[in-house]
C-alpha cells in the first residue's frame, strides 16, 4: 500500500481550499471569496485500492494581528513538517510577488518534493501566465544549495483543468506504508467541527467585510431525536454593533445564514436538522485563550 501526506500552502485567497476539495472530490474545506477563510489545518483524504493520499489544507500565510492569527500561522508551519510533498498555490490573476518567490525557495531547501500550482487559470488568458512561468524558470533547476520545483501545473478548480494530472503527479510521491485513516474517511474533522465551519462559511458569504473575521462558531448542544438532529449554536462576535448586523432587520440576516447552513448540514449528516442560532458578544475574543480553546483554535496549547 502506498501512502503519504501532501501540504497545500500559499497566500490567502489563492484557492488552496478549492484545490483540496477538487483533489479529494468532496467538499471538506469551506470556500468563500474572502481572504483567510481557512483558520485551521484540515485534512482531506483520498483512498483507492492501492494508495491513500492525505492532503493538508492550511490558512493563508499572512502577518498575524491577533492570537488567532498566530495560531493560523503555526498551523501553516506545522503542516509542512515531515510531509512527502508540498504544493504551493499561486493565483494566476495576481502578479507573482517577491515574497512568494522567497516562500517557494524556502521550501526547496527542506528536502520535500515541491510542486507549484498556478490556480484560477479560468480567470486569465495564457499570455498572462507566461510571465509567471518565466520568473519561476530558474527554480526548476537545482543550484547545489537547494532542490528544484518538480512540476509547475496551471489549474482551474472551477473547470477541473489539470486536477487529475496534478493528482497523478502527487500519487507518485507516496511511499510504501500503512493507511493512516479508514478508507471511508474523507477528512479528519468531526461532525461538530464541520457543522461550525458550514455556519461560518455562510456568515462569511452574507456579512459585510469588516465583520466575518471577528466571528467564531461554537455548538452548545447537539442531540439526535429519531430522524432529527437538534443543534443549538452560538455565533460569537466582538462588538454589540456587529451583533445587530449579524441578526439583521427583524432577524433577516441570521435567518438567511441559518437556512443556507441547515441545507448543507442536512447533506452532511444525512438527516433532518432543527438549527437554532444565537449571537453573543465576546469582546476581543480572538486574543482570549479561553474563548479560542472553546471554539477549537487553541489545541495543544499552541498559543
Amino acid at each position: 500500500m502506498l501512502s503519504g501526506f501532501i501540504a497545500i500552502l500559499g497566500k490567502p485567497n489563492v484557492g488552496k481550499s478549492s484545490l483540496m476539495n477538487a483533489l479529494v472530490g468532496e467538499k471538506v474545506s469551506i470556500v468563500t471569496p474572502k481572504a483567510q477563510t481557512t483558520r485551521d489545518k484540515i485534512l482531506g483524504i483520498v483512498t483507492d485500492e492501492n494508495s491513500q493520499m492525505v492532503f493538508v489544507d492550511t490558512p493563508g500565510v499572512h502577518k498575524p494581528q491577533s492570537k488567532l492569527g498566530e495560531y493560523m500561522n503555526k498551523c501553516v508551519s506545522s503542516a509542512a513538517d515531515g510531509v512527502d510533498a508540498v504544493v504551493i498555490v499561486l493565483d494566476a490573476s495576481k502578479k507573482l510577488t517577491d515574497s512568494e518567490i522567497a516562500f517557494i525557495e524556502k521550501h526547496l531547501h527542506t528536502g520535500a518534493s515541491v510542486y507549484v500550482v498556478i490556480n484560477k487559470t479560468d480567470l486569465v488568458s495564457y499570455e498572462k501566465i507566461y510571465p509567471m512561468l518565466s520568473r519561476l524558470a530558474y527554480l526548476t533547476r537545482e543550484d547545489g544549495k537547494r532542490g528544484a520545483i518538480k512540476e509547475i501545473i496551471p489549474t482551474s478548480c472551477y473547470k477541473g483543468d489539470n486536477i487529475e494530472l496534478l493528482r497523478s503527479y502527487l500519487k507518485g510521491e507516496l511511499v510504501e506504508g500503512d493507511c493512516y485513516f479508514d478508507p471511508d474517511d474523507i477528512t479528519d474533522k468531526s461532525e461538530r467541527y464541520m457543522i461550525c465551519e458550514i455556519i461560518r462559511e455562510k456568515a462569511l458569504l452574507f456579512l459585510q467585510d469588516e465583520i466575518p473575521h471577528g466571528i467564531g462558531v461554537y455548538i452548545q448542544t447537539m442531540v439526535y431525536d429519531g430522524g432529527l438532529a437538534n443543534i443549538d449554536v452560538d455565533i460569537i462576535c466582538e462588538k454589540e454593533s456587529h451583533k445587530s448586523i449579524i441578526i439583521g432587520e427583524k432577524g433577516s440576516k441570521l435567518k438567511t445564514i441559518g437556512e443556507r447552513a441547515r441545507a448543507d448540514i442536512e447533506k452532511l449528516l444525512g438527516t433532518k436538522v432543527y438549527l437554532k442560532l444565537f449571537v453573543k458578544v465576546r469582546e476581543d475574543w480572538r486574543n482570549k485563550h479561553n474563548v479560542l480553546r472553546d471554539i477549537g483554535y487553541d489545541k495543544k496549547k499552541n498559543l
